[in-house]
């Protein structure tokens, strides 16, 4: 079984220096391929808009995996939030073009 996308993960492996565009976009991609993902990637997301992770580090430090860098969970709140909404976006756009 694989092991289910986490919030340290999503920032890590995805947004990873990147821009949170670019990591929507591919997060998407990979959830119209492999369903079960979609529901990992909203799930730890909003996990992280609600301040928290879902592997008990918090959310500051779920998100500077990523290269970004927050002072305040109010800051890595606001970045996961950006995410979510961007990876939802692009989720319902690229599933209209297919």
């Amino acid at each position: 079984m694989a092991t289910p996308e986490t919030l340290e993960n999503i920032f890590g492996a995805y947004v990873n220096q990147g821009t949170l565009e670019e990591a929507a976009t591919s997060m998407a991609e990979l959830a119209l391929a492999y369903p079960h993902l979609a529901d990992e990637f909203t799930a730890s997301l909003k996990l992280g808009c609600a301040g928290q992770s879902d592997t008990g580090i918090s959310v500051i430090e779920a998100v500077t995996q990523s290269g970004f860098y927050a002072n305040s969970t109010e800051e890595a709140v606001a970045l996961c939030e950006e995410l979510l909404s961007l990876y939802l976006q692009r989720l319902r756009s690229i599933a209209s073009e297919k």
